[in-house]
């Protein structure tokens, strides 16, 4: 695929979807997951999408929406869910960081993490925060609404759900464990897993957003903890069924040990389709750039190794495959923001959408 810039990439928008005037592309951008994936996905985009062209919040908006898994329970996240019974707000303060553009001093405040061994050490100042305005709003998705506006981000962030869930991952032995942070001890292949309660429902704001999508990108993530946990409410998976959006998966880089190990490409794919049977994905972007040795030595000393793509294997199972570049610099083995923007845009923008092409 063409590593066009950013900027070369936008500009040719205007032959699938003619950009309104002064303004962008009429393009709609769903990014779905948690943990790390999904703030990379957002970072890229958000430049992608608005560092090309003047912002404006009453249009602009909806262009770019993220859907967050709402189950963690590790952490400060898992402290405060335990005695205030909300909604996880890492992966939403995480998302809201990626799209953040006021005050970069307003936004580095809400990042805070206090150090120490005192009651507050490892808290996340935007946890607190997050916290305090569901208890004053009572309703955690309008606490997330006036975080959006104070930190002036770019788009939308959007809860999967606005209930207290929790993840429970049955494992192939029939052992049933209970609450995300323990899923990547249970050193078990992981069966199904589910929303506690069962009858959670999603954020109606997600389902349209996702209905009215002309993309829709699923991941990169942890599969079971950030990936499904995010498509489990009611009416996610519906809703992207439903929509007539193009619908991406960016495949994992690597394995994670106690939750993906021996995964293939095919076994991810086959792990969504198995919670979200109805649900189409259209494109897969894999990454194409070799890994440094070092890189796999030390990764594997810790479990994790490649995820093997056999691309013959998922085309024939319905999938066109894109194969990129999106490895970031450095020694961690992630995805690059910038590049993976790029892919993802040239093929919204070339390939158009179900929608409007």
């Amino acid at each position: 695929m063409a590593a066009a810039s950013v900027v070369t990439i936008a500009s040719e928008a205007s032959r699938v979807n003619p950009p309104e005037e002064g303004g962008l592309p009429d393009l709609r951008i769903v990014a779905l997951g948690g943990g790390t994936g999904l703030p990379t996905v957002l970072h890229g985009l958000r430049a992608g999408l608005f560092e090309s062209y003047p912002w404006d919040p009453e249009r602009d908006q909806t262009r770019l929406t993220a859907v967050a898994t709402v189950a963690d329970d590790g952490g400060s996240s898992g402290k405060l869910r335990a005695t205030y019974r909300l909604p996880s707000p890492g992966d939403v303060r995480n998302c809201l960081l990626a799209l953040a553009g006021g005050d970069p001093a307003l936004a580095d405040v809400f990042a805070f993490r206090f150090a120490g061994d005192s009651e507050m050490a490892g808290h996340s100042l935007g946890n607190l925060i997050l916290t305090a305005l569901t208890e004053l709003e009572q309703d955690f998705s309008k606490a997330v609404a006036r975080v959006g506006r104070l930190l002036a981000i770019r788009g939308l962030v959007l809860p999967a759900t606005g209930q207290n869930v929790t993840l429970q991952a049955e494992l192939s032995d029939g052992t049933v464990i209970e609450g995300e942070s323990r899923i990547a001890s249970a050193r078990s292949p992981i069966r199904k897993v589910r929303l506690h309660p069962a009858d959670a429902v999603a954020l109606p704001e997600a389902v349209d957003a996702l209905e009215r999508a002309h993309l829709i990108v699923i991941g990169p993530g942890s599969l079971y903890s950030s990936i499904v946990a995010a498509l489990l409410p009611h009416g996610i998976a519906e809703a992207i069924t439903r929509s007539r959006a193009r619908v991406v998966h960016v495949m994992n880089l690597m394995t994670e040990p106690g939750e993906t190990d021996g995964h293939t490409a095919v076994d991810h794919l086959m792990a969504i389709r198995r919670h979200a049977p109805t649900m189409p994905i259209h494109d897969i972007l894999v990454n194409t750039t070799p890994f440094a040795p070092e890189q796999i030595a030390r990764y594997g000393a810790q479990g994790a190794v490649l995820v093997r793509t056999d691309l013959a294997l998922l085309r024939a199972l319905g999938h066109s495959v894109h194969e990129c570049d999106l490895l970031a610099s450095g020694d961690d083995v992630r995805h690059d923001p910038a590049k993976l923007a790029r892919c993802l845009l040239t093929l919204a923008y070339r390939s158009g959408s179900r929608a409007g092409a």
